[in-house]
């Protein structure tokens, strides 16, 4: 079983507003990013909440997704990491991180990350262009507990780096993550098209 956890604790500073809740079409961005997750085939879905836990709950409420609250999430998103992977089933195998802002992983990036997780056995499979989703080994859940600060799992992903497969899973402007009003521009144009 492979559990999700989607980072959604932040508080947007580079946006200057949530972007948990900026809208593709009728849908927020937290939603496209559920709903690719769900349709996939993960076996649970964590979204990890922070600056905005009441309103993410709301916004969720009709998802069959599990919360875990990041009371450390101003810390940076090491703290959001653990917490998610605190949070997982302890049957899964694997734990697939996914960025809120990034709305344009569909379900079959998801599905080929985790075929090739369990095909060949590495202890971490990431999307080659902007190194989101990644997908962790559950024999590395200890380590991503252990993380704080704002680095991510990138000390994780470092220590593994010649035992790792990076997959070019999709073209940028569908892995890119929207942290800008620039780029939240573009998300729409692409949204549209």
């Amino acid at each position: 079983m492979i559990s999700a956890v989607i980072l959604a604790a932040g508080l947007s500073r580079r946006m200057g507003r949530p972007k948990q809740f900026l809208k593709l079409g009728t849908k927020t961005l937290l939603e496209h990013v559920v709903e690719n997750t769900l349709q996939s085939k993960v076996s649970e879905t964590i979204v990890v909440t922070g600056a905005h836990q009441r309103e993410i709950k709301q916004v969720l409420a009709g998802y069959d997704v599990n919360l875990a609250h990041n009371p450390r999430y101003e810390e940076g998103q090491g703290t959001s990491v653990a917490a998610g992977a605190a949070a997982v089933s302890p049957h899964a195998r694997g734990i697939l991180f996914l960025l809120v802002d990034q709305p344009f992983i569909c379900p079959q990036i998801i599905n080929r990350m985790v075929d090739t997780f369990t095909n060949t056995g590495a202890p971490i499979v990431r999307s080659g262009e902007t190194g989101h989703p990644v997908l962790f080994d559950i024999t590395l859940k200890e380590q991503l507990v252990q993380l704080s600060g704002d680095a991510g799992g990138r000390q994780i992903i470092n220590k593994y780096r010649d035992r790792l497969i990076k997959l070019c899973v999709c073209p940028y402007q569908l892995s890119m993550d929207i942290d800008t009003e620039k780029e939240y521009k573009l998300a729409r144009a692409i949204w549209e098209q």
